[in-house]
């Protein structure tokens, strides 16, 4: 069977199995182990390929990134930070017009830069914020439709655990990647806010003025929400500084985060062993996945399909605008019915040859790729944080969610936009290349994922 036969198959019967419900990550690998023993007909040879890629990610201290951050995220969840965080931004802007929301927003930013995941802080301030804000007489859709979009923010903000995804997949420094999130992440902050108080201008009965609050009781909820902040010091600051990798940062993470639990009286053992357990159960996942991506795309480059792809796209002669447009639909249409750690385990392999083929930074590109993931988490029918916040609020029409969330959407792919624009693919996203290029710091973020161990595979 020739090899674009074995390639058509694998991604036929491949698409099958992920429209009923096959989990991508046993899929990815299991479609390159067939993939490969169909072409090379030696299925020892596909099977040592998949255990030793698998040995890699268990044993390498690179990959210890993902449950760290995923364990610092758990604990933070169990420790009530998302109530103090919106308790902090509630007192200082709710008493301008459209200042709840406002508030919602910054809070999910704070609380996703410390937890690095969008569902979870969807979630949780769901539950803190609308009640607050449906008290005050905020419009439902506006409500709920600034919470699920603003819990994107956590996918750009560091600790992202796409970011780090992403940055096992591709081969690229993790460091980088998190630095470079950070302007774009608070780029979309800060358009989401402007939306918000527009909106209040214009029409002040769907976000009324909150309750005014004296300086010293914002003063004390300010402080009492800092301590979290140090969250980020530690990971951010650390990294710059040349202290640790991001590896290490995720480790100094979850001890800064449980000190912080425990001495707060937020965090019994209890609740630790619980965010321990949910910690393991979605990092398995999430490993999973990082192994059959890894094994999917040997299995595109053994079978000479990634460079066909790209003599194609080389032929066809794409401006890079054209480029731009033709993946800002392609993931906004798998973002309707895939979740973002999926959409990248099954793309990256085939996508990222192509766009370094056309000279875009792979720093760069990761920035623009998880934007797009954030828009499509939020793009029906099945925008994970869209049902996540219906989830917890299943009074409110789902309609209202999405309509809700529209001019958000917008909003965001107006950033994205921008950021194709003026921040050309140049990797200027990231901090200023003056700190980035500091010796200490470039030492710091060189982190680059080691390369998986290459399995020798001969046709027989």
């Amino acid at each position: 069977m020739d090899q674009g036969t074995v390639v058509a198959l694998v991604m036929g019967v491949g698409a099958l199995l992920l429209f009923i419900g096959v989990p991508v990550g046993p899929l990815l690998a299991f479609s390159a182990m067939a993939g490969l023993y169909l072409i090379i007909g030696s299925l020892q040879a596909a099977t040592s390929l998949m255990l030793v890629v698998g040995f890699d990610v268990a044993s390498s201290i690179t990959y210890v990134v993902i449950p760290m951050f995923i364990l610092m995220g758990a604990i933070a969840s169990h420790t009530g930070i998302v109530g103090e965080l919106f308790d902090a931004a509630y007192k200082a802007v709710g008493r301008f017009a459209g200042g709840l929301a406002v508030a919602a927003c910054l809070a999910s930013a704070a609380f996703g830069a410390v937890t690095g995941s969008s569902i979870s802080s969807a979630s949780a301030m769901t539950k803190v914020a609308l009640p607050e804000m449906q008290r005050y007489g905020y419009s439902i859709r506006l409500s709920t439709g600034i919470i699920a979009v603003s819990g994107t923010l956590a996918m750009m903000l560091p600790p992202s655990l796409i970011m780090v995804f992403y940055g096992i997949v591709a081969e690229q420094s993790i460091g980088k990647l998190l630095l470079a999130g950070i302007l774009p992440g608070l780029m979309s902050a800060v358009v989401f806010s402007a939306v918000i108080l527009v909106r209040a201008r214009i029409n002040p009965s769907i976000a009324p003025p909150g309750p005014r609050f004296p300086m010293r009781e914002v003063a004390v909820s300010s402080v009492r929400a800092s301590p979290f902040i140090l969250v980020l010091v530690v990971l951010v600051g650390g990294i710059l500084l040349g202290i640790w990798t991001p590896t290490e940062a995720s480790a100094a993470g979850v001890v800064v985060v449980t000190i912080i639990g425990f001495a707060k009286r937020k965090l019994t053992m209890h609740r630790f062993f619980g965010a321990s357990i949910d910690a393991v159960v979605t990092s398995a996942a999430v490993l999973l996945l990082v192994i059959g991506s890894i094994l999917f795309g040997k299995f595109l480059a053994f079978s000479g399909v990634t460079t066909n792809l790209t003599q194609i796209i080389k032929a066809a002669e794409l401006t890079s605008f054209q480029l731009f447009l033709t993946l800002l639909l392609f993931y906004i249409a798998l973002g309707t019915f895939l979740e973002g750690i999926s959409i990248l385990a099954l793309t990256v392999p085939i996508v990222l040859p192509i766009v370094i083929a056309t000279g875009w930074d792979p720093i760069w590109f990761g920035v623009i790729l998880v934007k797009l993931i954030e828009i499509g988490a939020v793009t029906p029918p099945v925008g994970l944080n869209l049902y996540a916040v219906k989830s917890v609020a299943p009074e409110v029409k789902t309609s209202d969610i999405f309509k809700g969330s529209v001019q958000f959407w917008l909003a965001d792919i107006g950033v994205l936009f921008v950021l194709f624009v003026i921040f050309v693919p140049r990797g200027l996203v990231s901090l200023p290349q003056t700190v980035v290029d500091h010796p200490t710091v470039a030492s710091a973020l060189n982190d680059r994922t080691p390369q998986t161990a290459e399995t020798e595979v001969e046709h027989e």
